[in-house]
């Protein structure tokens, strides 16, 4: 990364005095990480209740999304096809699995490979669509909700591959390949939504070329989610872990770790992760601040950081650093850990399906 302002970053026009809010936090803030928190099980008395008032829609959830599925399946539900190969990098769950860090190395690799491949999102986090372009520079970065359209123009201006970011469950677009990360932090029983992180049931995983589990550590144990997962997979699945790569400030910046105690601040699908990483990192346990996932960090919000802060170290995320980019005079020592993917385990086995798919040839199954 180079120093200085990245273009893609956003600004805050004018600082506000550090004494102007000192307010709560919005509502809908609190409503989020409660929600969270109720996944994870927690939320008392009323979460009990509410546990059990949600399960007929939960229910209706599993049968809708099960139902479109097996008319995809049928062909009675027709799928898109791309006039290049598309490789979908998804997950089970609502984030927390590292499919954008992995989307972009998958970019990075094939480009190295003689590829000229575009990234295809959605474009929801517009702080991953940021990130995307930052880690990838030099490819085509499109968000674009229609996938289907969205790689028939990656196509018209010159790519020879498709990478969707978090397309596993959209079954229009015919792919030649489907990447599943299952996080090995996830919960082993199934629980789906609202009631719970995932979107589909384990056995989804069927559909998928490659199944990769995920750690945030390498100390995290896999074997828990590699038992929920053994009856439904075709071969081993790939291990990766996401490990430090290096250090800067908010403008880019190279920086050294942090020294003595920290407050780590992240609104990512899984802070405990990170959380872990840094402990693994830095040899020792730091506070954290945790914001709900894609959270717009407000005034606020820089406020209540350096009320906690007590004079030790900030550090952050990459993809916290796009928001909290607005408050860089604000927060000119917040340090900013860089990850970057480490296979453990399934690397060229990987690269096989990946490779038998850039041969001659169209989109391949739905």
């Amino acid at each position: 990364m180079t120093t200085g302002d990245h273009p893609s970053w956003p600004r805050r026009d004018e600082p506000a005095p550090i004494t102007e809010a000192r307010g709560s936090k919005p509502s809908s803030v609190k409503a989020r990480r409660w929600v969270v928190d109720w996944w994870a099980g927690g939320g008392g008395k009323w979460g009990r209740v509410m546990r059990l008032m949600t399960l007929p829609l939960e229910h209706g959830f599993r049968v809708g999304a099960n139902l479109r599925n097996r008319l995809y399946d049928s062909g009675i539900l027709p799928l898109q096809m791309a006039p290049i190969p598309v490789i979908s990098v998804g997950n089970l769950t609502v984030g927390g699995s590292g499919k954008t860090p992995f989307s972009a190395w998958l970019v990075q690799e094939l480009r190295s490979r003689g590829q000229r491949p575009a990234l295809v999102a959605r474009g929801y986090g517009q702080d991953e669509m940021v990130l995307h372009r930052q880690w990838n520079p030099d490819c085509l970065v499109l968000a674009q909700e229609d996938r289907a359209y969205g790689a028939w123009k990656a196509s018209k201006k010159g790519a020879t591959v498709v990478v969707l970011d978090d397309g596993f469950q959209h079954r229009r677009l015919a792919r030649d390949l489907d990447i599943v990360l299952v996080a090995c932090s996830s919960p082993s029983r199934v629980t789906r939504l609202p009631r719970g992180p995932y979107r589909e049931d384990f056995s989804a995983v069927t559909r998928a070329g490659v199944v990769v589990v995920t750690q945030k550590g390498k100390t995290d144990s896999t074997l828990e989610m590699e038992m929920a997962l053994d009856p439904y997979l075709r071969e081993p699945p790939v291990k990766v872990c996401f490990s430090p790569k290096g250090w800067t400030d908010l403008k880019g910046s190279r920086s050294a770790a942090p020294e003595g105690e920290y407050l780590a601040v992240c609104g990512i699908g899984e802070p405990d992760g990170f959380s872990r990483i840094l402990t693994e990192t830095t040899g020792r346990q730091g506070e954290l601040l945790s914001f709900p996932d894609h959270h717009d960090y407000t005034w606020a919000d820089v406020v209540e950081i350096a009320n906690r802060r007590k004079g030790r170290a900030l550090v952050t995320t990459e993809k916290d650093a796009v928001k909290l980019h607005a408050f860089r005079d604000d927060l000119p020592d917040l340090r900013v850990l860089h990850l970057q993917v480490e296979f453990l385990a399934g690397e060229e086995r990987l690269w096989a399906h990946v490779e038998a798919v850039l041969g001659p040839g169209g989109a391949g199954q739905g």
